[in-house]
C-alpha cells in the first residue's frame, strides 16, 4: 500500500497544481481561459477515454508492468510540459500524462483491492483516497511556492527525477501477487476514438456556448454530435464483445449507481475546485499564488483523513449512509458559501465553507467509487475500475467545461463564484436522491 500510494501522491499533486497555475499559464501564452481549459478538459478526456485500455492492459500484461509503464509515460508528458513553447504543446504534454495516469491509476487500484480482498475493498479505496486527500493539500502549497518563486515550469519539471525514482523504487521493492490474462481480447479501438471525439464536441459546445450563443445552430450542432458519438459508444460496445465500455457490470444496480455518484459527485470536484482558485486569485480576492494554496489545503486536509474513516465505515454498515452524509454536505455547502463569500475577503467565512465542503468531498467521493466496485469479480477489478472512472473523468471534464461557461456568462467574480455554489446545491440534492436509493452494500456479506 505505501509503495502504490507513491504514485498515486505524485499523481494528485500534479492534479492540484494545475488549477493554482491555470491564470499564469493563461498569461504566459497569452491564451483565453476557454482555450486553457483544455489543459483540464484534454487531461479528463484522455484519461477516461483510455481507462478501459488501461484495465486492459493490467489485465492481460500485469498490474505492476502497467504501473511502471504508467509512471513512465506521466514523467515524459511531465518533462514535455516543462519546455512547452506554446500552448499546444502545453496541451500534447497534459495529454501524455493524462495516458500514464490512465495506466497507472487503475493498476494502483486493481493490486490494493486484490491485496485487501472484497471484505475490505472499500478500506483500500478509502485509504488511497486519504493519500490522495493529503497530496491534494500538499499540491496547492507546493505549486503556490514555486510560482511565486521559480515559475510555473518547475511545478511540472520536478515530476521528472521524483518519477524516475518512483520508477526505480516501484521496479525493485513492489512484490505483488500478479495475474495476467493472454487471451484477454484488445478494446475497440474506434469505440476509444469515439468517446474523445463525443467528449470533445459536447465539452466544446459547453465552453463555447457564451461566445457562440447558447441557442445558436454551432452550439447546438456540436452539442449533438457529442450526444450521437456518445450514444455511437454504447451502441458500440453492446454489439462487441470488446467494447470500450463493459456493459454486462451495468446489470449490477449497485454499479450503476455507483457509477452515476462518481459522475456527479466526485466529477463535479473538478470544476468547483477551479471556481475557488477565481475567487481566491489576484482577480478576486487578491490573494498571492502561495496563499491561495495555502487557502485551498483546507479542503483535502479535511478530506483526506475522513476518505480513510469513511471507506473503513462503508465496509461495515453500507454504502448508502456514507455517500449520504457527504452528499447533504455538498449541498449545505453551496447554501452556506452563497451566503457568506462574496467579493470582499472573508477568511473566516472561507474556513467554514472549506471544512463543511472538506467534510462531503470525505464522505461522498471515495465512497462513491467504492460503491461501484461492491460487486464487481476480481478477475474484473481492471475493467470494473476503469469503468467507475470514465465516470469520474467525464463528470470531471463536464464540470470544467460548464463551471468555465458560467463564468464567462456571468462576467463578474462573484457571479462566478455563485453559479459555481448554485451547480454545487444542485450536485448536492441530485446525489443525495441517488445515494438513498443504494441498497445494503456491505462488504462484508462478500
Amino acid at each position: 500500500m505505501s509503495l502504490v500510494a507513491l504514485p498515486v501522491f505524485l499523481a494528485t499533486v500534479n492534479f492540484s497544481v494545475m488549477f493554482v497555475a491555470f491564470d499564469t499559464i493563461t498569461d504566459q501564452f497569452d491564451a483565453s481561459d476557454a482555450a486553457v481549459s483544455w489543459t483540464l478538459t484534454g487531461y479528463t478526456i484522455t484519461a477516461g477515454a483510455l481507462t478501459i485500455p488501461a484495465g486492459w492492459f493490467a489485465d492481460r500484461y500485469g498490474r505492476k508492468r502497467a504501473l511502471l509503464l504508467g509512471m513512465s509515460v506521466f514523467v515524459l508528458g511531465s518533462a514535455l510540459i516543462a519546455v512547452a513553447p506554446t500552448l499546444p504543446v502545453f496541451v500534447a504534454g497534459r495529454l501524455i500524462q493524462a495516458a500514464g495516469l490512465s495506466l497507472q491509476a487503475i493498476s494502483a487500484l486493481a493490486v490494493v483491492m486484490d491485496v485487501f480482498g472484497p471484505g475490505r475493498r472499500s478500506t483500500a479505496v478509502g485509504g488511497l483516497g486519504g493519500i490522495g486527500g493529503v497530496a491534494a493539500a500538499m499540491g496547492p502549497l507546493i505549486g503556490g511556492v514555486l510560482l511565486d518563486s521559480v515559475g510555473w515550469r518547475w511545478t511540472f519539471f520536478v515530476n521528472v527525477p521524483v518519477g524516475v525514482a518512483l520508477v526505480l523504487l516501484l521496479f525493485f521493492g513492489l512484490e505483488v501477487r500478479e495475474t495476467t490474462n493472454p487471451s484477454a481480447e484488445p478494446p475497440d479501438g474506434i469505440g476509444i476514438a469515439t468517446l474523445i471525439a463525443g467528449a470533445t464536441l459536447f465539452s466544446l459546445a459547453v465552453v463555447q456556448s457564451n461566445s457562440w450563443g447558447f441557442t445558436s445552430v454551432r452550439t447546438l450542432g456540436v452539442a449533438l454530435a457529442g450526444i450521437a458519438a456518445l450514444v455511437g459508444v454504447v451502441r458500440r460496445s453492446r454489439d462487441r464483445s470488446n467494447g470500450i465500455l463493459y456493459l454486462p457490470l451495468f446489470k449490477d444496480r449497485i454499479f450503476r449507481l455507483g457509477s452515476f455518484l462518481n459522475l456527479i459527485v466526485a466529477g463535479s470536484f473538478g470544476g468547483v475546485y477551479l471556481a475557488w482558485v477565481n475567487m481566491l486569485d489576484e482577480d478576486g480576492w487578491g490573494y498571492t499564488k502561495r496563499e491561495v494554496g495555502l487557502a485551498l489545503s483546507l479542503i483535502p486536509l479535511v478530506a483526506g483523513p475522513l476518505s480513510i474513516f469513511a471507506g473503513r465505515w462503508a465496509d461495515r454498515v453500507g454504502h448508502r449512509p456514507i455517500i449520504l452524509t457527504g452528499t447533504v454536505m455538498l449541498g449545505l455547502s453551496g447554501v452556506i458559501g452563497l451566503n457568506t463569500l462574496d467579493d470582499t475577503p472573508n477568511a473566516w467565512a472561507w474556513a467554514l465553507f472549506a471544512i463543511v465542503y472538506g467534510i462531503g468531498v470525505g464522505f461522498g467521493h471515495s465512497a462513491s467509487h467504492a460503491a461501484a466496485m461492491v460487486n464487481v469479480p476480481g478477475e474484473r477489478l481492471g475493467v470494473g475500475g476503469a469503468m467507475s472512472r470514465i465516470a469520474m473523468d467525464v463528470g470531471s471534464t463536464f464540470s470544467v467545461a460548464i463551471v468555465v461557461a458560467l463564468a464567462d456568462a456571468a462576467g463578474t467574480n462573484e457571479g462566478a463564484t455563485d453559479r459555481a455554489l448554485q451547480l454545487l446545491i444542485v450536485v448536492g440534492i441530485v446525489g443525495s436522491l441517488a445515494a438513498a436509493s443504494l441498497g445494503d452494500t456491505r462488504s462484508s456479506r462478500s
